[in-house]
Parts: C-alpha cells; sequence; structure tokens
C-alpha cells in the first residue's frame, strides 16, 4: 500500500512539475478576481515563484467584507494547490450535526465543501485543473452563499489559465 502511495505522489508532483512552465503571472490572476457590487474588496495580493525541488508556483487573493461577512478568495497553484486539494481528494462526505463535508461536480468541476455549521464558516476549493484551485475561505455565511459567490468567477476562463 505505501508503494502504491508514494507512486500515486511522484507522479502527481511529476504531472505538476511538467505544466509548471505554463502558468500565468500573478496579475493575470488578479485580473480574474473581479470586485462584486456591494462588497468592500481588498486590493489584490499575489506572487509567482520557482523552487528547484517544487517547481512554480501562482497564488493571487483578495478579501471581501459585507457586513459582519467575510471571504477570502485565491487562485493557487503548484504544490499549493495540491495540498488544498488534498482533503477532497478521497470525494468523502460527511455530515453530522456541526459539520458537513462533501465534494460534488458543478458545471463540470469537482467542488470541496468544508462546512462548520456553528460558526458559519468554511472552505470551498473548485478544482480548476490538476495543479489549479479557487479557494473561497468564508465567515458568517452558509455554504451555499458562498458557492453563489464563487460561481461569479468564471472557473472554466481560470481553468483555460492554467492549460
Amino acid at each position: 500500500m505505501r508503494l502504491f502511495t508514494n507512486v500515486i505522489l511522484t507522479t502527481t508532483l511529476a504531472a505538476t512539475l511538467a505544466v509548471a512552465g505554463n502558468l500565468p503571472g500573478y496579475k493575470v490572476l488578479c485580473n480574474q478576481l473581479e470586485n462584486l457590487k456591494g462588497w468592500e474588496v481588498s486590493k489584490c495580493d499575489g506572487m509567482k515563484m520557482t523552487n528547484p525541488m517544487f517547481g512554480e508556483m501562482v497564488t493571487a487573493s483578495k478579501n471581501y467584507t459585507k457586513g459582519d461577512k467575510s471571504v477570502e478568495v485565491s487562485v493557487v497553484s503548484g504544490m499549493q494547490a495540491m495540498m488544498t486539494w488534498a482533503p477532497f481528494q478521497t470525494g468523502m462526505t460527511m455530515e453530522n450535526d456541526e459539520q458537513l463535508v462533501k465534494v460534488e461536480k458543478i458545471d463540470g468541476f469537482p467542488v470541496g465543501f468544508s462546512y462548520d455549521k456553528q460558526a458559519h464558516s468554511g472552505t470551498l476549493a473548485v478544482l480548476l485543473a490538476p495543479n489549479a484551485v479557487l479557494v473561497l475561505n468564508y465567515d458568517n455565511m452558509h455554504w451555499k452563499e458562498a458557492l453563489k459567490m464563487a460561481k461569479v468567477f468564471e472557473w472554466e476562463k481560470l481553468s483555460k489559465l492554467f492549460k
């Protein structure tokens, strides 16, 4: 079993490094993170980095606030995207009185949800490509509202930036 796991991890890492040279610049990603009507929006932060061991990665993020609601929207790629998607990789669904964790296919994209029902906060991750994820970390809102917000960011257009 351990050998199988190591082979999968090595193959995934190799695939990520193979497409590393095709990553967009962080300013390109920042341009995709739209300002949303009715929300206060921070300046987009981002970076593009190359590491001999882990290849290239790029990130871009904006913070959105509206009353007591807050959302950090990020596009991450490379090793960071793989680590972000890892909790959803198995496709596990779990729900109890306190938490909901699930993965669904929405508009052709795998979408992972981790939602704290009592705190009304969580993480929503859209797998854009094997090496890229759109992530929303949200507070004081239901996961369905976070999904509606996530759909504003054009997933298909974002995914094409990583092919």
